[in-house]
């Protein structure tokens, strides 16, 4: 008899509590997370403190994420938020089209001509595509000038390159690394120019989504040809020069993205 009654309770309870779950589940609410980079996550969180925030999806993947990449977190009921996942997904890809910005670098620092040391100034300005992939990848091109100051002379060169800047993390203050590679046209000093390439790493400070301005170290190498003339040996023997030497520059940079 005991048995009996204890199975129909058990019967009653399971009746009423199982449906009362289903509807928490169905009912649960999820949370909205924008990130720095513009990527929208929905889903449910696990574990939220200062440093990370744990999200569960629909799938029931948890995924793990730095606070310090998150812009803002807002709770949505279910029906909402898939209807605004959708809309996200659509409007991502929008989010990490490439955005065209403006940029000013300068530099200062030292040069080694062919063995001589002296020193090196630089500024250009930049422009390309900004927020390649929602990374703030930068890529574009640049236009600018090199002051080489050796031996009381002063060589000049314009410089037309490709360059490019690379977040190592995503957030709002981190390392980045640069690179630039182009052609270097001679406009003073005697010298021709010549191919060069140059390697930057640096600190990277954002005051918005694709804004930024960075403080860092670059070498960069230029080949310079001294300009051709002829050399007379004898009468009727004659030769052509085009000497070259190689400048080697150590610089402290400083640049800022709009």
């Amino acid at each position: 008899m005991e048995r009996i009654v204890l199975r129909r309770l058990l019967g009653v309870v399971l009746f009423v509590v199982l449906p009362v779950f289903a509807m928490c589940e169905e009912n649960a609410v999820l949370h909205r997370v924008l990130f720095h980079s513009g990527r929208v996550v929905v889903g449910e969180i696990v574990l939220r403190n200062e440093d990370v925030v744990i999200i569960k999806d629909s799938y029931g993947s948890r995924f793990q994420f730095p606070m310090s990449d998150v812009v803002e977190i807002t709770e949505v009921i279910d029906k909402e938020a898939s209807e605004k996942h959708e809309e996200e997904k659509s409007s991502r890809s929008m989010t990490n089209i490439k955005r065209t910005s403006l940029g000013v670098h300068v530099a200062g620092g030292l040069v080694n001509l062919g063995g001589s040391m002296g020193g090196a100034i630089a500024a250009d300005f930049r422009l390309g595509a900004n927020n390649l992939g929602g990374r703030r990848i930068f890529l574009g091109g640049q236009v600018g000038y090199r002051g080489l100051m050796v031996e009381d002379k002063v060589y000049s060169i314009i410089p037309i390159d490709i360059v490019t800047e690379i977040p190592l993390i995503q957030g709002d203050h981190v390392p980045m690394i640069g690179a630039n590679i182009g052609y270097g046209i001679g406009v003073g000093g005697g010298m021709r120019g010549g191919v060069n390439a140059g390697l930057a790493f640096g600190y990277r400070y954002h005051f918005s989504r694709t804004g930024a301005f960075h403080i860092g170290i670059e070498a960069e190498v230029q080949q310079l040809a001294a300009s051709s003339h002829t050399i007379e040996v004898e009468p009727g023997q004659k030769f052509h020069s085009d000497s070259g030497r190689t400048a080697v520059m150590g610089m402290l940079t400083l640049g800022i993205l709009f």
